[in-house]
């Protein structure tokens, strides 16, 4: 009996500082919807075409494909290692440039990317990787 008493009061205490009934929740509902129109926290959606743009192709020889994979360039840090893609991109400021080397049997084709800042490959990373593991890198 004590303890169903203590229960009964203990829920009578917390319906009264309920935030559901609160000036403060209130406002908050109100306000609510013009700021989240204001600033999404997704990403936009645009084609591919807007957000990068492919600056060129080619097909490696098998010695370019053995001195690249030997000696990388210093300025170059690889985002995604595969069996058949790797992707690296350019530690220089400014715009950042993306190389995607894609392995076959048959051969090893580099594509080179370019995104306009630093801001747009951290926002379109996931994006543009998932296009390349998907296989829609232009092929041969």
């Amino acid at each position: 009996m004590k303890s169903a008493a203590l229960i009964v009061i203990s829920l009578m205490f917390l319906e009264g500082c309920s935030v559901y009934r609160s000036d403060g929740r209130n406002q908050f509902e109100t306000a609510a919807p013009s700021k989240i129109n204001g600033a999404s926290l997704v990403a936009p959606s645009s084609s591919s075409s807007e957000i990068y743009t492919l600056t060129g192709c080619k097909n490696q020889s098998r010695l370019e494909t053995w001195f690249n994979d030997e000696f990388p360039r210093v300025n170059y840090e690889l985002v995604v290692m595969e069996n058949d893609l790797e992707i690296w991109r350019t530690t220089r400021p400014g715009t950042v440039e993306v190389k995607a080397i894609q392995r076959s049997d048959k051969n090893v084709q580099a594509c080179s990317y370019e995104f306009s800042s630093l801001a747009v490959w951290d926002l379109y990373k996931e994006q543009f990787v998932r296009e390349l593991e998907n296989n829609l890198m232009i092929s041969e």
